[in-house]
C-alpha cells in the first residue's frame, strides 16, 4: 500500500487493516517454515505495509497531541545549536 492510501483511511479501517496484515504475515511465515510458500517477497511488502500503518498512527497522535500543546518542543539539530551557541559568545562580547 502507498502512504497516500492508508493516509486516507480511518483509525478503525486501520487498526483492522493492521490485523488482517498479521495474520496474512503469521499465515506465511508458517509456510515459509514448512517450505512451500510461493511468494517469498510478499513478507517483505507485508513488514513494509504493517510499520507504515505504524508510522501514520503515531504521526497522527503525535498531531493530537501537539493540538493540545502536550508535545515538547522539537530538539535542536547540532547545525542549530551551534549557531545559538555562536549568538550566545557574540552577545557576551
Amino acid at each position: 500500500m502507498k502512504p497516500a492510501e492508508i493516509r486516507a483511511l480511518s483509525n478503525e479501517e486501520l487498526q483492522r487493516r493492521l490485523d488482517e496484515l498479521r495474520s496474512e504475515w503469521r499465515d506465511l511465515r508458517f509456510d515459509a517454515a514448512l517450505g512451500r510458500l510461493a511468494n517469498p517477497m510478499r513478507i517483505r511488502q507485508i513488514r513494509k505495509d504493517i510499520a507504515r500503518i505504524y508510522t501514520i498512527l503515531t504521526e497522527r497522535e503525535r498531531q493530537a497531541l501537539a493540538e493540545q500543546g502536550l508535545l515538547p518542543p522539537p530538539k535542536l539539530t547540532r547545525r542549530e545549536r551551534k549557531k545559538r551557541k555562536a549568538r550566545q559568545m557574540r552577545q557576551q562580547s
